[in-house]
């Protein structure tokens, strides 16, 4: 009887380590600097994640936090280059992305010049700062930073195209 105890408390404790085993981490939603192709060698130098309402004032678009809920899932990195420019990307999650891409839309717009482009992209001009929002399936992005307005639409691209490949 003892060993048949023994047994099964065995077999449990090797059916939950194999469980634990098969997890893994989520999918890589934020960017990688290989990723960021303008011929400059970027790094990383932060990346974060919590939610909407915890994300930096200096890294809320336009100073909008109406844009997105204030409980949404939010990741957000920054990377420089070697020549001193820098670029900060924030992915928020669990929202309608759509909804908050038109809410970008309309906040800046009230703060600055907006312009949409295909892929759909808004490029937000306010204070001598440049933002560009994009959305994936299911993800609101935003990137804003010192480099061209040209450039921070293409990393944009970039950045929708990668979260399309990123299952939910």
């Amino acid at each position: 009887m003892n060993r048949t105890i023994a047994i099964v408390i065995a077999l449990l404790c090797t059916a939950c380590g194999t469980a634990t085993a098969q997890k893994s981490e989520p999918p890589a939603l934020l960017l990688e600097p290989g990723q960021l192709k303008d011929g400059r060698a970027w790094t990383v130098t932060a990346t974060s994640q919590g939610t909407w309402r915890d994300l930096d004032e200096d890294l809320v678009p336009c100073g909008k936090r109406v844009i997105a809920p204030a409980e949404a899932v939010t990741r957000w990195r920054t990377f420089k280059a070697s020549d001193g420019a820098v670029v900060t990307q924030v992915v928020v999650s669990g929202v309608d992305a759509m909804d908050s891409f038109k809410f970008f839309y309309a906040e800046c717009g009230e703060v600055g010049d907006i312009d949409s482009t295909v892929g759909p992209k808004n490029v937000a001009r306010h204070d001598g700062e440049v933002e560009v929002a994009t959305v994936s399936k299911d993800r609101f992005v935003v990137l804003g930073g010192t480099v061209p307005d040209a450039q921070l639409t293409l990393f944009a691209e970039t950045a929708r195209t990668h979260l399309d490949t990123v299952p939910s």
